[in-house]
């Protein structure tokens, strides 16, 4: 006997909204300043629709922020009141037991004491409440306002919208729409982080009645429409730009201008809000030919390169494109991705360094996939190229991520950058290889995903990159089976080295979709609240080093997964023809890391990937 209540997926909603209503509360300022910077200088119909906007964008985030904080306060009254009715019935249970101890005596003693002793157990043991505590029925409502961005309607004075005349100065324009665009990537991690967290709570708590729950739905509104405001703003400088320095335009011209030229289907797949498996169903309706993805330009490519749902294919070339142009034009790619204005990110020298590392990498790919027989296709995608909390993030695959029937996902630990992707393509041709030696009729694929802001060793210890990386590797990993429907992989596997198995712990409490291993080797540990059962995930595998001494120093104040006891621990040791781990490292020029040629470690992994067990 019991109610449908998981204390573990309320907590999880409570910290999140908690979280995330600090975060939007706090980057309100921000926003503000970088507005009144652009107004500057700027004038007419335009400058009063920037002006509104930017006033219902400040009310709506102090009524979504909240609305959060309302809805942690119904939370908390609904698990204190969960508490009592576990309470009220625990003691119900105890106290008919001893109802029944009591009948037994009585038939023993006889007739004439029962009075007696119906009066002393009344008395001293009266029997608990058989009303049953009532939820409060929670109430997680919000809803977005639209924002005007066509002179057209203006209503100001002058009706300077229908003929009047608008001026700017399009450097303070496009500083705010660079500054807007990366606090609206941070906001969407937000959205998804709620919208998971909600899904839990809905899905596991179905004692707690919800009357309303338009939050997530208007948050994502609200994302939108900030996001559509830093694209307008974005066309409204380029065409203040393109007529001259200081030059006024029409509101006509601006109205066709700050209107996006993108076509109903691309704005449907770009839109913040919706989800992976919508993406998919958008992008399969506009039949987007290759010759056509080259054509686009390199801004709309760069959303594209690293849009989860979206196929591989269209993904690799979208991505290569960007690789190129940051390549050929490295401070126009760093502009784009807004790694000017956000603090902590790497430095243009780091950024051309980084770039050369991951076109080295790359290319290391395409040349091991030529050595991929049949039916692994023998081809390497790259799926993903962008910016992520001032870090450079991409996914290599090995094998077609679009056709292969299994598929491993491989995340790497802290410090990592891109430029290790030529070493993690070298280690996933490992996996693959033996793989296909142990399953000759499967079609492999292996990515190596470095899609998250890998923590420096100082910020080990704390949680923050896991959380902010599990959410990528989430969406990425529903993004993998949305993006092929009908035709999903018969087996996805996600490995992760040292930190990087708490990103793959926090993602597989995420995902959507089922993940039929998660192998963590060298692990920074599980967190408290973190346990197998808890996570998405049919099997989770577990192995380290009797000499990874630096895995036992990451650990502090985590579980070692393999004190836990639904995982199954491999070993890491020698073996009958395999070495024994030497030392942290997944794959070191020098020694035997985790998935390093001969290393007993990479045998049973591919092992798992293979079959789904070590042998």
């Amino acid at each position: 006997m019991g109610i449908e209540f998981d204390d573990v997926a309320v907590s999880r909603l409570i910290a999140c909204l908690t979280d995330v209503a600090l975060r939007l509360r706090a980057s309100g300022a921000g926003r503000r300043a970088s507005a009144e910077r652009a107004l500057q200088d700027f004038h007419g119909a335009y400058a009063r629709l920037f002006a509104a906007a930017r006033t219902i964008e400040s009310e709506d985030r102090g009524r979504l922020t909240r609305a959060l904080e309302d809805l942690t306060v119904q939370l908390q009254v609904v698990s204190r009141q969960a508490d009592e009715e576990r309470h009220r019935l625990e003691a119900r249970v105890a106290w008919q037991e001893r109802e029944r101890e009591r009948d037994h005596a009585l038939v023993t003693v006889g007739a004439p004491l029962r009075s007696a002793l119906d009066w002393v157990s009344g008395a001293w043991d009266p029997e608990p409440s058989a009303t049953p505590v009532r939820p409060t029925p929670v109430s997680a409502a919000f809803r977005a306002r639209p924002r005007q961005r066509s002179a057209s309607g203006d209503a100001g004075g002058d009706r300077s919208g229908a003929g009047g005349r608008s001026g700017a100065d399009p450097r303070r324009l496009r500083e705010f729409s660079a500054s807007a665009g990366v606090q609206d990537a941070a906001t969407e991690q937000d959205l998804h982080r709620v919208r998971n967290a909600w899904a839990g709570f809905t899905a596991r708590c179905a004692w707690v009645p919800v009357d309303e729950a338009t939050l997530v739905a208007g948050f994502g509104d609200h994302l939108a429409e900030d996001v559509e405001d830093t694209a307008w703003v974005r066309r409204i400088a380029n065409a203040f730009a393109a007529a001259g320095s200081g030059v006024s335009l029409a509101d006509g011209v601006l109205d066709v201008a700050g209107t996006s030229t993108l076509p109903t289907g691309l704005q449907r797949v770009f839109d913040p809000a919706v989800t992976s498996a919508e993406v998919a169903a958008a992008w399969s309706e506009l039949g987007l030919s290759e010759h056509d993805l080259r054509a686009l330009p390199l801004t709309t490519t760069l959303q594209i390169a690293n849009l989860d749902g979206v196929p591989a294919a269209a993904r690799d070339i979208a991505s290569r494109a960007v690789l190129r142009a940051a390549l050929g034009n490295p401070e126009r790619v760093y502009r784009m991705l807004g790694l000017r204005y956000t603090h902590g990110a790497v430095t243009m020298d780091e950024f051309r360094q980084q770039v050369a590392a991951l076109w080295k990498g790359v290319r290391r790919a395409d040349r091991l996939a030529q050595e991929l027989e049949s039916p692994s296709a023998a081809v390497a995608q790259l799926v993903g190229f962008g910016a992520t909390d001032g870090a450079l993030v991409t996914a290599v695959s090995l094998g077609d991520l679009d056709t292969a029937s299994n598929v491993t996902v491989n995340v790497p630990g802290a410090t990592t950058t891109l430029d290790s992707t030529d070493g993690q393509v070298r280690a996933a041709a490992g996996l693959l290889r033996g793989a296909v030696r142990l399953a000759p009729a499967s079609s492999f694929a292996v990515v190596s995903w470095i899609g998250y802001r890998a923590p420096e060793l100082v910020e080990v210890p704390a949680h923050r990159r896991a959380v902010a990386g599990g959410v990528e590797l989430a969406s990425f990993v529903d993004g993998v089976r949305d993006s092929r429907d009908s035709n999903a992989p018969g087996r996805l596997t996600v490995l992760g080295h040292s930190y990087g198995s708490a990103v793959a712990v926090e993602a597989a409490a995420q995902t959507r979709y089922r993940v039929d291993a998660v192998v963590t080797y060298g692990s920074v540990g599980f967190t408290d609240d973190t346990r197998p059962e808890h996570l998405n995930v049919r099997q989770v595998f577990a192995t380290e080093g009797e000499q990874d001494h630096t895995a036992r120093l990451g650990r502090i104040g985590r579980t070692d997964p393999r004190d836990l006891p639904s995982v199954h621990v491999f070993s890491s040791e020698a073996g009958p023809g395999t070495e024994a781990v030497t030392g942290h490292d997944m794959y070191p020029p020098t020694g035997v890391g985790y998935l390093s040629p001969d290393a007993t470690a990479q045998r049973h992994i591919i092992e798992i990937i293979a079959t789904g067990r070590p042998g």
